[in-house]
């Protein structure tokens, strides 16, 4: 006997008329403890606002920090900043959000869905908010415990089962849903046991970061070009990559630029000084970023700390191979087309013995043939295509299962990413 679906109810056939309506416009609320430039994983943030927002959703941001105060769907919580984590994170402007019922109660009233991006203190708040207005509710997986240890500057197998406690106890066992920059990710949360269905949806590539005609800077000369794009600090592991270079057989014929700026920029001043090329450190333009990605020879990446990792994005949508670090803590080796471009985490000297290898083969690095390689890999992860997926993700998410059921609307599944691996 064939089992007939339940009759609709009042709350199925509203979300059904918001469905088949034709812009098809979701309210969704976004929790975040600092909306602006801080780390990735609130550039990665904006980034998906300001998209979904062109494409007319009504996108509420909860957060202690905003760049523009002005923002008329801005609700406002107040900040404070981790014992011992001050300087790194006053350099970063990066402020964690307190609970405010009342702000969460305004910002969600009208919300189709509300997601959550970090797993810290007002995490639990805005959960518990989400449900009680029964809000379908998704968390998101932007930050590991290294990201907070290094900030500190703290190394300890304690503190990260404390923080791993402590984001669980804030927002993965709170609920159902968690979306991930990758498939890495989604292990990463598997792994320790977190129990929620994970969808790898990739942070993706900005439009502006495409292959363009640039003369190659005269500095630049015959010279390998290595380019590095990220905030200086522990974790990204500058040092190192210095540190490699100067261990190189052609460390005179090496150009090292280290874009970016951050708690630790004078200390890797001081360590370049021992090469024999002098780098570039410092902040860099955006068009200059864009000329750069579009004529270094190799992007190098040392990084220990990645669930993703939007620098290596950015090159790889220039076209611009990566060379990276394969910490076991890092979703980058995803980026390497193959061995070459792999070292051994914390390990200068294999570093070294990379470096020379490309020199030894830079014409290659150079080639057209090497660019398209690059490219066909990086058509995976462009922007448009990322934030399709996330919104038939959301919308899946709105949806109630009794209209799932029906024969109409039909939601793709969202491509899931390449699992970080070593090749």
């Amino acid at each position: 006997m064939t089992k007939l679906p339940r009759p609709l109810k009042a709350f199925d056939v509203f979300h059904l008329n918001r469905i088949n309506q034709s812009t098809n416009t979701m309210n969704i609320t976004f929790v975040i403890d600092s909306y602006n430039d801080a780390n990735g994983g609130t550039i990665a943030t904006k980034r998906l606002v300001g998209e979904l927002r062109k494409r007319g959703h009504k996108i509420n941001i909860v957060t202690a920090i905003h760049e523009d105060p002005s923002d008329p769907c801005f609700f406002q919580v107040p900040g404070f900043v981790l014992p011992g984590t001050e300087a790194s994170l006053e350099n970063m402007k990066f402020l964690f959000g307190r609970n405010d019922k009342k702000v969460y109660g305004q910002a969600m009233k009208d919300a189709d869905v509300v997601q959550v991006q970090f797993p810290f203190l007002m995490a639990r708040g805005a959960v518990k908010t989400a449900k009680r207005l029964r809000k379908p509710v998704v968390g998101a997986f932007h930050v590991q415990p290294q990201n907070i240890m290094a900030a500190m500057a703290k190394t300890s197998k304690l503190l990260e089962w404390v923080l791993w406690f402590s984001f669980k106890y804030f927002l993965f066992k709170r609920v159902d849903t968690i979306t991930c920059p990758s498939v890495f990710a989604a292990d990463l949360l598997k792994l320790h046991g977190i129990k929620a269905s994970m969808h790898p949806v990739s942070n993706g590539i900005p439009v502006e970061y495409a292959p363009r005609e640039y003369e190659r800077p005269a500095w630049f000369g015959d010279k390998l070009v290595l380019l590095n794009i990220g905030r200086h600090a522990y974790e990204k592991r500058q040092l190192l990559l210095i540190e490699g270079v100067k261990r190189s057989n052609y460390a005179d014929k090496i150009q090292l630029i280290l874009a970016g700026r951050g708690e630790r920029t004078e200390e890797i001043k001081a360590k370049a000084k021992e090469l024999p090329v002098e780098p570039f450190i410092g902040y860099i333009s955006a068009e200059d970023k864009l000329r750069y990605l579009n004529t270094a020879d190799l992007f190098l990446h040392g990084s220990i700390v990645e669930l993703e990792s939007l620098s290596c994005l950015e090159a790889i949508g220039c076209g611009l191979p990566c060379m990276v670090s394969d910490s076991n803590y890092s979703a980058a080796p995803q980026f390497a087309l193959d061995n070459r471009f792999l070292f051994t985490s914390d390990d200068p000297e294999n570093l070294a013995e990379k470096l020379d290898y490309w020199y030894e083969h830079r014409y290659e690095l150079r080639s057209p043939v090497m660019k398209q390689r690059v490219l066909h890999e990086a058509a995976q992860y462009r922007f448009d295509k990322a934030v399709d997926d996330y919104e038939s993700f959301i919308s899946r998410v709105v949806t109630p299962p009794a209209v799932k059921n029906m024969s109409h609307p039909v939601m793709q599944k969202p491509v899931s990413y390449k699992k970080a691996k070593r090749v």
